[in-house]
């Protein structure tokens, strides 16, 4: 229930449009009961049972006192205008009474339009910004697959179990309630003989819901796991047909797809059980009534023929609305399950949390100092250990070692993808932490060996995230980084459309348009995370040239895979199992003969080798 009144809350903002809905319902209720109403008087007239009253009756909530109007009507027309005119006038009336709620069903269903979409809008938009901000260490745990699965089929489930559930609840309940209340009227003993079945119906459904609910969650899971298959095939598609894998896969996928299909097989039979249920549970009562009504009909006790005919059209009517209410019951078990599933997204801990008054930052003004700084990532394994540097404005140092060593995570505390375990990170002689993260963040421009374009032109790829800058500017960042001469021969320039993650250019093109958007954001500190280590010779001599570009004048931290890259730096440290184990020039480690020392040389030999 929690769940469903969190959910409820995205449509808050709809409020005029719930009250538009819930005024259609209300006429869409009335005149539905009061189209089958105009039973009555059709078979009165048919069958000449018309009483002719002379006078009005006075109003009384009755049936009688409907008969009695109905009698002084019919009357009045019968004798002025013949039976065949009244029975026109009944059959013209009811289809204008079938009309006008129809008329007022589809305004229901029109002003639920924008609920629907503005729901799905609405909650899309909060876990797409919850993504955006959730740390980086959320993502360590979770597939990307499954998470994919959470925005797209979850959101869709939950739109299509709860919204359509608040549909109904707008609608069905009036409907119910109104045929209810004249099922009352016309002969409270059937009514109440036709509800002592309610009770055994309901706990058969909520019986078989629970189970629904249960099966529901594992399901989404398995579907999220299915996801994570598909978009690890698509990424991994080149080692799967060179390693001629193509049956192991197809058998992984295979098998988990089975897995889901036996699971939602279960979920989608219990499901339909609501029908049957609803059908049975109908059919019994309707042949109670049907006996225990004829009964009072013959006995001529308190039910004339037409409304006894009158009473069974409408018990009839009430069948659907009441089954609709049962199926979506089964429905909203499926939601949940997908929204428990979307709430663990939407309460993941943002553990990066901004301090109160944060201070703000233009500019790198003196130093940056590494003081007592360990980082781990779970409580038993220490991935860096009481790192201590300073880095001053205007300088390139290096961050040197072996795979695994935790340089790359070392440079991630600087703009607080993660927090610290311990230490601390001064910028200026502050605490990271007392500074606005958005400031903090602006502070640094990032170049990625794992480079990320995205799906979109040359133009905003190079100005990602800047809405305020000219296409010269754009131009003049692509010449400083090399990219000009080879964009220009691309079919539409700047315009060109680069595929999904740049595929679509090389691996030396796409580096150059990351140094492109780095040189245009123009950052205080550029970190350069192994920029080049995945390049060809010819790549990475376009590719360096650019750095030096960059590098010009400007406080950086390089990580660097190829040491040749790295010797004029004004300081290297060498790490190793998350512990600085060295540092100094390049010429003053080599004089030292110590790790740093034998780490070049052996690469130096490699290099030969090659």
């Amino acid at each position: 229930m929690k769940l469903l009144l969190r959910l409820i809350r995205y449509i808050f903002p709809f409020k005029k449009y719930i009250l538009l809905i819930f005024i259609s319902h209300i006429f869409y209720s009335l005149f539905s009961l009061v189209s089958l109403s105009m039973v009555v008087p059709f078979l009165s007239v048919f069958f000449e049972k018309v009483t002719y009253v002379a006078t009005k009756p006075s109003f009384a909530l009755t049936t009688q006192t409907v008969t009695d109007y109905f009698n002084y009507y019919m009357s009045h027309i019968i004798i002025s205008h013949g039976k065949i005119q009244a029975l026109i006038a009944v059959a013209l009336s009811m289809i204008v009474l079938s009309f006008l709620s129809n008329f007022f069903r589809y305004l229901g269903l029109y002003f639920m339009a924008p609920i629907r979409v503005g729901f799905v809008k609405s909650l899309r938009e909060d876990i797409y910004h919850k993504f955006i901000i959730l740390p980086l260490s959320f993502y360590a745990k979770e597939k990307k697959g499954d998470l994919m699965n959470r925005v797209g089929s979850d959101v869709q489930e939950v739109e299509w179990s709860i919204v359509s559930m608040l549909f109904l609840l707008f609608r069905d309940p009036l409907l119910v309630i109104l045929f209810l209340i004249s099922l009352f009227l016309i002969s409270p003993q059937l009514t109440l003989i036709a509800l002592l079945v309610l009770p055994f119906a309901g706990y058969l459904i909520a019986l078989v819901g629970k189970k629904i609910k249960k099966k529901s969650i594992k399901a989404q899971e398995i579907l999220g796991k299915l996801s994570s298959v598909f978009e690890e095939t698509i990424s991994g598609l080149r080692i799967i047909k060179a390693y001629n894998a193509i049956e192991h896969a197809s058998k992984n996928f295979k098998e988990r797809n089975h897995y889901f299909y036996k699971l939602y097989k279960k979920i989608y039979i219990r499901t339909e059980l609501a029908g049957p249920i609803v059908e049975i549970m109908a059919i019994l009562t309707m042949m109670v009534v049907f006996f225990i009504g004829g009964h009072l009909v013959i006995q001529e006790y308190n039910v004339s023929g037409e409304f006894f005919v009158f009473y069974i059209l409408i018990f009839a009517r009430l069948i659907p609305p009441a089954k609709s209410l049962i199926t979506c019951f089964y429905n909203v078990q499926k939601g949940l399950a997908s929204a428990q599933r979307i709430y663990k997204i939407l309460d993941g801990e943002e553990k990066i949390v901004e301090h109160e008054n944060p201070l703000s930052i233009k500019e790198l003004k003196s130093e940056i100092e590494y003081k007592e700084v360990s980082f781990s990532y779970n409580e038993h394994t220490e991935v860096l250990h009481r790192i201590c540097f300073t880095l001053h404005k205007g300088e390139t140092i290096a961050i040197v070692g072996p795979s695994g060593s935790g340089k790359s995570t070392l440079v991630d505390l600087l703009p607080r993808f993660y927090d610290l375990s311990s230490g601390e990170i001064l910028i200026d002689g502050k605490p990271q932490q007392l500074y606005k993260i958005s400031d903090l963040r602006a502070l640094f421009g990032i170049v990625n060996q794992d480079i990320i374009l995205f799906h979109d032109t040359v133009s905003q790829n190079i100005a990602f995230g800047r809405h305020d800058v000219s296409q010269d500017k754009i131009i003049e960042a692509a010449k400083m980084a090399k990219a000009h001469d080879f964009i220009m021969e691309m079919e539409n320039g700047y315009d060109t459309i680069i595929g999904d993650r740049g595929m679509r250019l090389s691996g030396g093109e796409r580096q150059r348009i990351s140094i492109a958007r780095a040189i245009l954001y123009d950052p205080q500190v550029l970190i350069l995370d192994e920029a080049t280590s995945s390049l060809d010779v010819e790549s990475e001599q376009f590719v360096q040239q650019a750095i030096n570009n960059l590098l010009s004048n400007r406080t950086a931290i390089i990580i660097a895979h190829r040491l040749s890259t790295i010797r004029q730096v004004d300081k290297i440290y060498y790490i190793e199992d998350g512990k600085i184990v060295e540092s100094g020039t390049h010429d003053e480690l080599m004089q030292l003969q110590g790790a740093y020392f034998k780490f070049y040389s052996l690469q130096l030999d490699s290099e030969v080798v090659e």
